[in-house]
């Protein structure tokens, strides 16, 4: 459980291992997780005409070490699309739990704009 939450988490996997109900939360996550539920979902790839009816109202927040979210083609198109974007470092796919005062920060900044 710890190994997958180190791959999956950038070099601030402590976040969780440090707090007992986030690592609680983990191993039911792990536990009562079904891989096959993840087999029906699609990937769609939407188009500019998309985008743009959001632009104005998404944020998208990534981390630089998110081996589920970080790929050269989609942050490509979030820029060629004038998506408002962050990259954040040191944050794998638990963006919101490995740095939590970053990710509120922005949220905020976006939300007062």
């Amino acid at each position: 459980m710890r190994k997958l939450l180190r791959r999956l988490c950038g070099t601030n996997s402590d976040a969780f291992e440090n707090h007992p109900d986030l690592m609680q939360h983990w191993s039911y996550l792990l536990k009562f997780f079904n891989n096959r539920s993840m087999m029906k979902h699609t990937i769609k790839i939407y188009s500019k005409v998309d985008f743009q009816a959001i632009q104005d109202k998404a944020l998208f927040l990534v981390g630089d070490q998110d081996i589920l979210s970080h790929y050269p083609k989609a942050l490509a198109r979030l820029r060629a699309y004038g998506m408002e974007h962050r990259i954040v470092k040191n944050a794998g796919h638990a963006i919101n739990h490995e740095m939590p005062d970053i990710i509120h920060g922005e949220i905020m900044a976006f939300c007062k704009d």
